[in-house]
């Protein structure tokens, strides 16, 4: 099996685990390269990728068979279009990234209800003043909208921090302990005027972009504040630049935007109540071997022809 490796801040593995998957696996042909500058050559003769490759490149691998991607967004990829082989198997990384995220989306709400981001601006100027926050956090309602691996790790610690915790998903199960309550998005509108912490956490698809529009800003209470640590398509970001400038909203956590990098003429950089973090929620010492570690066992799956975790569906994008 040919297999091509591009390797990034996801997805480096050590010499240690490059040595054990050749040794388990001996019919292995390893090609491992920087995903910052890989030939596109390298995909004509690849069987299975690892790796985020350019998707204009993806009509070179005649060969593919499987794509595993290093991250749970896949929305550059979902198009059978964009590759050679119809029967290319696409798989995520869901799993290895909620729990990192989920501790930097309490981050962002501990910051913002504590004012510590205005404590520390506060500090170039030497100035001693303090804020009594608006309601306590085992006072206050966060909404989360998606509830996959980031939701359900998020929903875990707010339920630990007292947060009454309301979740939002595209379709019903069963209410664990740990969420207040559960919903579909046909109650986002009535949710939306109810919390305190509004999260996005769901998938970018068709039916998900720009879920968060100017309306539905406007049904947000008075001081909520809106995190995003799904993708930038899920929110309309003119309408909350307007938003937080009119002063509806108490502010703005935002991992994800609209175009990456957020362009530096953007008015999000100088907005005193908004936190931009660059795509950086996921990043974590541990991730890059939970990926392969997850990589691995989808191997096995593969050449013992088994049905491998996380197959992205083509026609729900996720």
């Amino acid at each position: 099996m040919r297999i091509l490796f591009l390797t990034n801040s996801h997805f480096d593995p050590t010499e240690e685990e490059r040595a054990a998957l050749l040794s388990e696996f001996d019919d292995i042909e390893l090609t491992v390269t920087a995903l910052a500058s890989y030939d596109p050559a390298l995909l004509d003769e690849a069987e299975i990728i690892v790796g985020f490759p350019k998707a204009e490149d993806l009509r070179r691998a005649q060969k593919l068979r499987w794509l595993q991607t290093p991250s749970s967004g896949v929305g550059q990829y979902v198009d059978r279009n964009l590759f050679a082989n119809d029967e290319v198997i696409l798989t995520n990384a869901k799993g290895t990234y909620g729990p990192q995220i989920a501790d930097h989306v309490l981050g962002m709400i501990i910051g913002f209800n504590h004012h510590l981001f205005i404590y520390h601006e506060q500090m170039k100027e030497q100035t001693w003043h303090r804020y009594v926050p608006a309601k306590d956090l085992w006072q206050s309602t966060i909404l989360i909208i998606g509830f996959g691996d980031i939701g359900t790790n998020l929903a875990r610690r707010a339920k630990a921090h007292g947060m009454h915790t309301v979740v939002v998903k595209r379709t019903l199960e069963e209410k664990p302990l740990y969420v207040d309550e559960l919903y579909t998005t046909c109650e986002l509108d009535r949710l939306l005027s109810e919390a305190d912490y509004v999260v996005l956490c769901a998938a970018s698809t068709g039916e998900t972009e720009h879920l968060i529009d100017a309306d539905r800003l406007a049904l947000m209470q008075q001081g909520a504040y809106l995190i995003n640590v799904g993708r930038g398509s899920l929110v309309d970001e003119e309408a909350l630049i307007k938003t937080l400038e009119s002063g509806h909203l108490g502010g703005a956590g935002l991992d994800v935007t609209a175009v990456e990098p957020l362009a530096k003429e953007s008015p999000l950089w100088k907005l005193p109540n908004v936190l931009i973090t660059p795509h950086a929620s996921g990043l974590s010492h541990s991730d890059p071997h939970l990926v392969f570690a997850l990589f691995v066992e989808n191997l096995r799956r593969f050449v013992d022809k088994e049905a491998l975790k996380n197959i992205v569906d083509f026609d729900r994008g996720y």
